[in-house]
C-alpha cells in the first residue's frame, strides 16, 4: 500500500515541535517510531541529528539514574545511522559532554576523526569545556594544540571555550594570555563576557570590574544583558554598593529591561544591605518570575528581616499568573524562619515542601533538619534525618549541631560513630561539632574522654597542612574547659595561625585554672601581635579580675572599656551589654557592690544575665531583701528569669534566713516558669532549712535529692556536704555524725568531711572521738587546708596565715595587733576561746585567736592605708570563725572605718560596729 505521506512531498516539522517536548522522551520515541514506519527516519541526516541532541537533552530534567537510559537511546539511534555525518557525531559528543561523561564525549571525537571527518566548532567547542571537569590541565592544553593546528585557532567560539576550559582547570593566567593574543578590534561580546565569567569563577571581584572598565572604554561591542548580570554580581558579591549603583545608572540608560537583568540588581542591592533599593527595583519589575521573588526574599532572609520574608512568600502564593515556589525558594524561607524560631511558620512552609515533593532533595532536608534543631524539636529533625536517601556531609553535621545545640551529648556522639560507620569522613565543621559537644560534657567526664579519643584520631591521620583553625579553636576550648591547661597550651602553640576566638580561649583557660598572671600576660601578647580587642576578651579580664578579687586591676580595664566603648554613641550594643555584665559581676566579686550598683543602672539595656548578676552580688553581700526586690522589678520588666537567677534568689535567702520566702521561689520555679531544680538548687533549699535549725525539712529534702539525682555519685555527695556544714554551724551532732558517715562510704578520702567531724566531736567535748578522726586523717596523709588571708595595698598582694611572722612589717603588725586587741577588750570584745578546739589552757586559746590571720591582715592594711583610702578590703580562703566576726565589729566602730572580709561562702562589710549580715551567716 503506498504511503500516506510519500518522501517527496513530506516536509521537516518546524523547530518549535522538538523543544516543546524536550523533556518529554516518550513523545520523542513516538516520534521516532512514526517515521521509521514511514521509512523517513534517515532521509535527512540533520533532522536525525536533532533527534539525537534532543533525546539526550531530556536527561537534565530527570534523575541520574534515568540519564543513562536517555542517552543509551540516542546512542542507539545513532549506531543505526547508516551515513553519519558531522552534525549527528558533533549532537553526540554534545550530549555526552553535557553530561559529564567526557571520557565517552572524548572517545567518541577520537573515532570521528579516525573515519576522516573533520569536526566543526560545535563539536570541539562542547569537548573543550567538557575537559575542564577531569581537572586534567596536560589533555586540556593537547585539545587547545589540535585545534589550533586544525585551523580553529581564530574562531572566536573556539577562543571561548579555551578561556573557559583553562579558568575551570584553574590555570586563570592561561585563560587571561588566550584573551590578550586576541587583538582588541577582534574582542566580541562572547570573549569579553567568557573572561569576565572567568574571573567571577575565582572570586577576582576587582579584576572583574576592570575588565568592565576596559571593555567600555575600547567601545568596540556594547556589554549585553549577560555582561552587565556579571558585572551587578561581581559588585553584589565584593560589596561595591557605589560601583554597582553606576553600572546601574549605564543599565538604565541602556534601556534594558529584561527580568533576569533586574533580577540581579534586586540580588545586588539586597547583598549589600541596602533593602529600600532592593524593594523598589523588585516592585517595578514588570514580569516578575520565580527568581524575582527569591531575590527579594533572600535579601530580606540575609538582612535578619524573617518575618518580612515570610510576607513576600505569602504574596507570591496569591500573585496571578500564579509563580511556583522552587527548592531555592524554600532554603530561604527555612533559614528565615530558623532564625526566627518560629515553629509554626516553618511546619507550614514544611507542609508546602511536602505537596510539590521537594523534602527528598538533599538541601531541603538538611534545611529541615537545622530548622527543627534550632525549634528544639530535634525529635522532628531526627526523622527527617533518618528517611533522607542520599545524606551527604551536611546532612550528618546537620543532625550532630542539632544534639549538640539541644545538649544531647550522648547522641551527639552516636550519631558521629554511624558517620564514621558508614564511610563518611568527617570534615572540619563535624569534628568543630563534635569538640564543642565533647566541651559541654556534665556527666563524669565521659564524652570529655570520648573527644580525648578523637583528637588522638586526628593527630593519626592528619594532613601535612594539619587541622583547620576552628578545629583546633574547638580543641583548646575542650581542654581548657577541663583544666587541663598543658595540653590546651600544647595546642596552642602549635597553631600556625590564630584568630581573636584562640586568644580568648587560651585567656579563659588560664582563668579558669587561676593563672592569672598567665591571663595578662596572654593580654599583653594579643596586643603586641595586633589583634583587636572584642568584648571577649574584656569580658574574660574582667572575669579573671573577679576569681582573683583584684578591684584596682578591675578598675583600670573599666577604664579600657570605658575608651573603647562610649556609652550610647557605641554601634556594637550587643558587646557592651556582654562587658556591663561582666562589669557587674567583676565588681560584685571584688566586694564594691555599690559600683556595680551603678553600672546597672546606667545601663539603658537589660537582659537576665544583667538581673542576675546584680541579684547575685546581693545575695553573696547579705542585701538579700533589695535581692528580692530586684526579682520582682525583672518581672516588671518582663525578663524571663532562668536556672541561674533562682539560684541567686535562693542563696540571698539562705544567707537572710528568709525560709518562707525561699520555699515560695524553690516551688515557683517550676510551677510558674516551668524550670526544673537543679542539684544545686537542692543544695540551697538544705542550706537555707540547716541554717534556720530546721533539720528534719532539710534531711527530708537530702533523701529526696538522693532519689532524683541517683545516678550522679557526685551529687549526692553534696547534698551530704551541704548538711554536714549547717550541723557544724549548729552543733547538730548526731545528724552530723550520720551525714558525715555518708560521706565517708562513698569518698573515704575528702579531709574536709574528716576536719567538720572533729570539729564537731570537739564542739561536743567529745575529745577522745575527735582525736581518733584526727589520727584517722594522719593514718590516710590528709592534710587540712591552710587558712589563710590576704589584703591588696599599691601593685602587691600581701598573704597572712595564723600566727605569721615572716612579714616584713610584722613588729609594727603585731603591735597595732595588740593595741586593737586591747582597745576593743576595753568597748566590750570578749575572746571566744570556746571556738578553740583544742585541749589547752584558756591562756593558749586566747593567744591562738589573738593572731588568727583576718585580724593580722586587718591590722596590716589600717598601718598602710591612709585615713583616706576609703574600705579596708580583707580576702579569706576559709569561713571567717564568730570571734573574728566579732573583732572585726569591734575595730570598726573602734577605728571609724569600714571593714570588708570575703570569706569563702559570702561578703561581711563592718560597719559602726554592725555587719551587714546581721549575724547570719
Amino acid at each position: 500500500m503506498e504511503s500516506v505521506y510519500p518522501v517527496a512531498t513530506f516536509k521537516v516539522p518546524p523547530r518549535p515541535l522538538l523543544p516543546s517536548i524536550k523533556s518529554n522522551v516518550t513523545g520523542f520515541r513516538f516520534l521516532h517510531s512514526h517515521l521509521r514506519n514511514k521509512q523517513l527516519e534517515f532521509q535527512n541526516h540533520g533532522f536525525s541529528s536533532q533527534f539525537i541532541f534532543r533525546c539526550s537533552a531530556c536527561s537534565k530534567f530527570l534523575v541520574s539514574q534515568s540519564k543513562h537510559e536517555r542517552l543509551k537511546y540516542a546512542q542507539q539511534l545513532f549506531d543505526n545511522l547508516p551515513n553519519r555525518d558531522v552534525i549527528s557525531w558533533s549532537a553526540l559528543i554534545a550530549a555526552y559532554s553535557r553530561c559529564g561523561n567526557f571520557a565517552q564525549a572524548f572517545g567518541l571525537f577520537q573515532k570521528m576523526v579516525g573515519e576522516g571527518l573533520q569536526p566543526n566548532g560545535f563539536s570541539l567547542a562542547s569537548l573543550l569545556k567538557a575537559s575542564s571537569s577531569t581537572g586534567e590541565i596536560g589533555l586540556s592544553r593537547q585539545l587547545h594544540g589540535w585545534s589550533i593546528r586544525t585551523g580553529f585557532g581564530l574562531d572566536s567560539g573556539i577562543r571561548a571555550a579555551w578561556i573557559t576550559m583553562y579558568s575551570h582547570c584553574g590555570v586563570l593566567e592561561d585563560a587571561q594570555r588566550v584573551f590578550d593574543e586576541t587583538s582588541l578590534l577582534a574582542l566580541d561580546i562572547l570573549l569579553w563576557n567568557s573572561i569576565i565569567a572567568a574571573y567571577i569563577f575565582h572570586g577576582c571581584w576587582v579584576e572583574v570590574l576592570r575588565l568592565f572598565c576596559k571593555m567600555v572604554s575600547v567601545g568596540v561591542v556594547a556589554p549585553t544583558e549577560l555582561t552587565y548580570a556579571s558585572v551587578v554580581s561581581a559588585c553584589g558579591s565584593s560589596g561595591e554598593e557605589k560601583y554597582g549603583a553606576m553600572v546601574h545608572g549605564r543599565i538604565i540608560k541602556a534601556g534594558l529591561e529584561a527580568t533576569n537583568l533586574w533580577n540581579s540588581l534586586v540580588t545586588f542591592y539586597g547583598k549589600c544591605g541596602n533593602l529600600q533599593h532592593a524593594s523598589q527595583l523588585f516592585e517595578r519589575i514588570s514580569r516578575k518570575d520565580v527568581v524575582s521573588w527569591n531575590a527579594m526574599i533572600a535579601a530580606n532572609e540575609q538582612r535578619g528581616e524573617g518575618e518580612n520574608a515570610l510576607g513576600l512568600f505569602r504574596r507570591m502564593l496569591k500573585v496571578e499568573p500564579p509563580v511556583q515556589p522552587n527548592r531555592v525558594t524554600f532554603l530561604s524561607l527555612l533559614s528565615a524562619v530558623s532564625g526566627l524560631s518560629a515553629l509554626r511558620c516553618g511546619r507550614e512552609i514544611h507542609a508546602h515542601i511536602i505537596r510539590l515533593s521537594l523534602e527528598v532533595d538533599t538541601s531541603i532536608a538538611n534545611s529541615l533538619i537545622t530548622f527543627y534543631s534550632k525549634c528544639r524539636e530535634v525529635g522532628k529533625a531526627r526523622e527527617i534525618f533518618e528517611r533522607l536517601l542520599l545524606r551527604d556531609i551536611i546532612s550528618w553535621n546537620s543532625m550532630l549541631a542539632g544534639y549538640e545545640q539541644n545538649e544531647q551529648q550522648g547522641r551527639c556522639f552516636d550519631i558521629f560513630k554511624r558517620m564514621m560507620v558508614s564511610g563518611i569522613e568527617p570534615d572540619s565543621h563535624s569534628l568543630t561539632i563534635i569538640f564543642n559537644a565533647a566541651s559541654c560534657d556534665s556527666s563524669g567526664l565521659i564524652y570529655f574522654r570520648r573527644g580525648k579519643e578523637i583528637h588522638g584520631y586526628i593527630l593519626r591521620r592528619m594532613t601535612p597542612g594539619g587541622v583547620s583553625l576552628s578545629v583546633s579553636n574547638a580543641m583548646l576550648k575542650m581542654y581548657a574547659k577541663f583544666n587541663c591547661i598543658a595540653d590546651a597550651e600544647k595546642i596552642f602553640k602549635g597553631m600556625k595561625n590564630r584568630d581573636s576566638y584562640s586568644w580568648n580561649a587560651m585567656m579563659d583557660g588560664y582563668s579558669r585554672n587561676a593563672k592569672f598572671e598567665d591571663v595578662l600576660m596572654t593580654f599583653l601578647d594579643i596586643l603586641k601581635q595586633g589583634f583587636p580587642l572584642d568584648h571577649l576578651s574584656l569580658s574574660i579580664l574582667l572575669t579573671s579580675c573577679g576569681r582573683l578579687v583584684s578591684l584596682q586591676l578591675g578598675k583600670q580595664f573599666h577604664a579600657v572599656v570605658a575608651k573603647l566603648f562610649n556609652g550610647q554613641d557605641c554601634p556594637y550594643q550587643d558587646s557592651l551589654l556582654s562587658i556591663n555584665n561582666a562589669l557587674i559581676s567583676m565588681y560584685s566579686k571584688c566586694g564594691s557592690i555599690k559600683d556595680a550598683a551603678q553600672v546597672f543602672l546606667k545601663m539603658e539595656r537589660k537582659d537576665v544575665f544583667s538581673w542576675t548578676a546584680m541579684i547575685t552580688g546581693c545575695a553573696h553581700h547579705g542585701m538579700a531583701v533589695e535581692a528580692l526586690q530586684l526579682f520582682e522589678r525583672m518581672k516588671t520588666d518582663a525578663i524571663k528569669p532562668n536556672q541561674v537567677t533562682f539560684l541567686a534568689l535562693l542563696m540571698a535567702c539562705a544567707h537572710g534566713g528568709l525560709v518562707q520566702e525561699g520555699s515560695y521561689y524553690f516551688d515557683s520555679m517550676y510551677n510558674d516558669y516551668g524550670l526544673s531544680p537543679s542539684i544545686e538548687h537542692y543544695a540551697c533549699m538544705i542550706d537555707l532549712f540547716g541554717r534556720s535549725g530546721q533539720f528534719d525539712r532539710a534531711k527530708s529534702l537530702v533523701e529526696f535529692g538522693i532519689t532524683l539525682f541517683k545516678p550522679y555519685h557526685d551529687d549526692i555527695l553534696n547534698l551530704w556536704k551541704v548538711l554536714l556544714g549547717a550541723c557544724h554551724a549548729s552543733k547538730q551532732l548526731d545528724l552530723g555524725v550520720e551525714a558525715a558517715t555518708k560521706i565517708l562510704e562513698l569518698e573515704p578520702e575528702d579531709e574536709a568531711t574528716y576536719i567538720l567531724l572533729a570539729n564537731l566531736y570537739a564542739s561536743s567535748g567529745l575529745w577522745e572521738d575527735a582525736i581518733k578522726v584526727r589520727k584517722a586523717m594522719r593514718d590516710k596523709g590528709l592534710r587540712k587546708e591552710v587558712g589563710c588571708s590576704w589584703i591588696d595595698t599599691g601593685n602587691r598582694r600581701h598573704v597572712f596565715v595564723a600566727g605569721d611572722v615572716c612579714h616584713p612589717q610584722r613588729k609594727e603588725i603585731y603591735e597595732k595587733l595588740a593595741w586593737l586587741n586591747y582597745s576593743c577588750r576595753r568597748m566590750g570584745y570578749v575572746p571566744m576561746t570556746e571556738l578553740v578546739l583544742h585541749d589547752v589552757d584558756a591562756t593558749e586559746k586566747e593567744a591562738i585567736l589573738g593572731c588568727h590571720s583576718e585580724k593580722l591582715a586587718v591590722s596590716f592594711g589600717l598601718l598602710n592605708c591612709g585615713v583616706g583610702n576609703g574600705v579596708i578590703r580583707v580576702m579569706k580562703n576559709l569561713r571567717v570563725c564568730e570571734d573574728c566576726h566579732c573583732w572585726m565589729k569591734f575595730a570598726s566602730l573602734l577605728e571609724k572605718r569600714e571593714i570588708l572580709l570575703r570569706d569563702s561562702q559570702r561578703f561581711h562589710l563592718f560597719r559602726d560596729g554592725s555587719c551587714s549580715c546581721g549575724d547570719y551567716w
